[in-house]
């Protein structure tokens, strides 16, 4: 498959996630958690201490295909902001998108320490919209869209990689 995601699904960090490794080992006490979240089943649950760093809505085929919708957006935190609790751990799991398989790695995009997660896998809270800091700042790999979008004041438009290829 290769593209957008030949590189950003690749295991940099070793094959284990020993506990001792941040951020898999804050101490409660040294923790604050601003948002939470949990996947579908609600067997991984997670927490993260600050807003975002990023918020991108990915237009690649790749996205396209292996989410079965036109885009995917995605929100980034460094990855000392996250933290899962230890029984959620055992249940993590990371599809590498180039090689078609599933393995036993954290679900974790690991450039430069980020950590990729799905808008809608947190809970704002009853009838609570999602934050200011998780809107769409960036589309990337635009040039592959299947539909146009309306432009709005202060979101950039990529052909492909953010910041690595023309704004369009």
């Amino acid at each position: 498959m290769g593209g957008a995601h030949e590189h950003g699904d690749k295991d940099f960090t070793g094959d284990g996630f020993p506990d001792e490794v941040e951020p898999y080992s804050v101490k409660p006490d040294a923790w604050e958690a601003k948002y939470s979240g949990s996947c579908h089943c609600g067997a991984v649950t997670f927490e993260v201490k600050d807003d975002p760093v990023a918020s991108v809505c990915c237009h690649c085929t790749t996205c396209q295909i292996v989410h079965g919708a036109t885009s995917q957006r995605a929100v980034l935190f460094k990855k000392d902001c996250v933290r899962f609790p230890k029984e959620a751990i055992e249940h993590l799991a990371f599809y590498q998108t180039h090689d078609k398989v599933r393995s036993a790695r954290l679900a974790v995009i690991c450039l430069a320490n980020m950590w990729l997660a799905f808008p809608a896998l947190f809970k704002f809270g009853e009838g609570a919209k999602e934050p200011e800091s998780f809107q769409v700042k960036n589309h990337i790999f635009y040039s592959q869209r299947m539909l146009d979008l309306e432009r709005k004041p202060g979101v950039k438009f990529w052909s492909e990689a953010q910041d690595k290829s023309e704004e369009m």
